[in-house]
């Protein structure tokens, strides 16, 4: 079995807290190889607009990790009897530009399944996981 490279971009955490009734924040961190980036966004807090919330936190923090990428869908699934959060991104790097899906089983946790959707939707794209 090969062994396989060291990620250089680690899911840290993701955070969401009710900031009114129907306003939310989302706070995501990832962990680069020398430092630590955040992304920060705020949107609604139910059905999708917590997991667009969390979604664009995680798109804040790859950018600041020098990464060109939007957020442009994200929505839950149900997929061989699982709740699934599916995301859809535009990454650019060079002269390419790519439209990616990304996908995480929801669990009891939705919101960080979005922060790892994202990251399933870039990581090879950006070589970074």
């Amino acid at each position: 079995m090969t062994a396989r490279p060291q990620r250089s971009v680690r899911f840290v955490h993701s955070r969401f807290e009710t900031l009114a009734p129907d306003r939310c924040a989302a706070h995501v961190e990832l962990q680069g190889m020398s430092a630590t980036y955040t992304g920060h966004s705020e949107g609604g807090c139910r059905d999708v607009g917590g997991l667009r919330a969390t979604g664009q936190a995680t798109v804040g923090a790859l950018q600041a990790l020098g990464h060109r990428v939007t957020l442009e869908d994200i929505g839950l699934i149900t997929a061989l009897g699982e709740a699934v959060v599916v995301v859809r991104v535009l990454a650019e790097k060079e002269d390419e530009s790519r439209r990616l899906l990304g996908f995480s089983v929801a669990g009891d946790d939705p919101m960080r399944a979005a922060a790892l959707a994202v990251l399933n939707a870039t990581n090879r794209f950006f070589e970074i996981g």
